[in-house]
């Protein structure tokens, strides 16, 4: 084996790295724009809003299924809170 060949394989290795690293960065990124998204849908009026995404997810495939699995925790924390929210202020008007 000569010199060149162990370059040419050290080459090959950084760059398949490189753009492994740089897919598993963007993986990360579109999956905290779901997240992201997903608390602002659930928190919006319609209840429906808050499983766009989810079931976009379901929809894309097994891949996707943990993704969807956070997003439907965050919208039943988010809707949660909403009821709680939403109970209090009845409580305090009928207070009143």
């Amino acid at each position: 084996m000569n010199g060149n060949a162990i370059v040419s394989a050290t080459g090959t290795f950084s760059s398949v790295s490189i753009f492994l690293i740089v897919y598993l960065v963007g993986i990360l990124l579109i999956a905290a724009a779901a997240c992201y998204w997903e608390v602002r849908l659930s928190k919006a009026e319609e209840w429906w809003k808050g499983l766009i995404l989810p079931l976009f997810a379901v929809m894309i495939g097994s891949i996707a299924n943990l993704l969807a699995i956070i997003l439907m925790v965050i919208y039943g924390v988010n809707r949660r809170k909403m009821k709680k929210k939403n109970e209090l202020e009845q409580m305090k008007i009928k207070d009143l």
